[in-house]
């Protein structure tokens, strides 16, 4: 592989890179605002789209692996690469922590349910005999 082929794989390593920590910083914020609704269609979009990045990061790893097992490249590429390995261990950190609120937040949700559906079950108790359970606007 010529020098030119290596320095553009390894700029586009780059950019996914960036394009992958973005992502998931964009999802870690939509999970970590409480005051927010999730937008489940946006984060199943962002999700979708890294997974695509990361299948295309382990594409250029396996053609770029042995190369930097090698060594010898042109002086551009070298800082590209510790700029990448920079951001795949910033993008590392927001994946463990994306993970970590995404269970947080599924924690506070499945607490919110039981709780509304423990509410539910003592409200039953108060119907009167006979009555259905569906609600009735008492405005109308």
């Amino acid at each position: 592989m010529g020098s030119d082929e290596i320095t553009r794989l390894s700029r586009r390593e780059h950019a996914l890179y960036g394009e992958l920590a973005a992502l998931y910083r964009g999802m870690l914020e939509a999970l970590m605002d409480e005051r927010a609704p999730v937008d489940l269609h946006r984060l199943a979009a962002d999700g979708a789209r890294a997974e695509a990045v990361v299948g295309a990061l382990a594409g250029l790893e396996a053609a770029l692996a042995p190369i930097r097992r090698a060594g010898g490249v042109a002086a551009e590429v070298v800082p590209l690469w510790q700029a990448s390995a920079t951001l795949a261990a910033d993008a590392a950190v927001m994946n463990r922590d994306l993970v970590t609120a995404a269970r947080a937040r599924q924690a506070r949700v499945a607490a919110r349910s039981a709780t509304l559906r423990t509410g539910r079950q003592l409200l039953t108790g108060y119907r009167p005999a006979g009555a259905s359970a569906v609600a009735v606007d008492r405005r109308a």
